[in-house]
């Protein structure tokens, strides 16, 4: 399979409507379409080349999408997952996820901590109509607006954090609830962010 970067996975959720979401599928050189997810694309005008999954959620024959498919059979997992799976198996080291929030709020915690079980075999970064989501160890910098919000929500209470250009500073401390996070806001072109263990950071799209 002749796949090239960057390389969107494509799935069956929310249909993008932002205009930071339609930029990067506009970028995309390989779309790779998560089973009914090839019809939501398809809705957009946009072409999958390979469509992999149970191949259960698509609406037309097969044949009607002229693109590879591949029956992806395990049942212990979901499609998002068994895709990147594959993906792993392809040697691909960096997939854009987008259509995979909204809908149902299990599919959507799902896939977070799907993101968290590979994150550390394969880069992945999320898209969604309200934010881009990172999962992140160590040191991360990432581009900002003035004004922009971004949450940070740890795995561990243990989890020491160290932040830079965000309002609300951190310096190698723990989040003393589970919401001492949310809704920072960046005072710079860009923000750094330190820390010992993975954690969830939420880039909330500009109005």
């Amino acid at each position: 399979m002749d796949l090239h970067k960057p390389i969107v996975l494509f799935g069956n959720g929310d249909i993008p409507t932002h205009h930071i979401v339609h930029k990067k599928l506009q970028q995309a050189k390989s779309l790779i379409c998560v089973d009914g997810g090839a019809d939501n694309a398809i809705s957009l005008g946009l072409k999958p080349d390979i469509i992999l999954g149970d191949l259960d959620s698509i609406y037309n024959e097969k044949n009607d999408y002229n693109c590879e498919m591949i029956h992806l059979k395990d049942q212990s997992k979901n499609d998002l997952e068994k895709t990147i799976e594959w993906c792993i198996n392809q040697n691909i080291s960096e997939i854009n996820l987008i259509g995979f929030s909204g809908l149902r709020d299990d599919h959507y915690i799902a896939t977070l901590e799907i993101i968290k079980q590979y994150i550390q075999k394969i880069k992945i970064t999320m898209y969604t109509n309200t934010s881009v989501i990172y999962c992140v160890n160590q040191h991360v910098e990432i581009q900002s607006i003035p004004g922009q919000k971004f949450s940070i929500i740890s795995f561990l209470p243990k989890t020491k954090i160290t932040t830079s250009g965000l309002k609300y500073s951190l310096n190698a401390s723990k989040l003393e609830s589970p919401s001492h996070g949310i809704s920072n806001i960046a005072l710079k072109n860009s923000i750094e962010i330190q820390t010992d263990n993975w954690v969830f950071v939420f880039k909330n799209h500009m109005p």
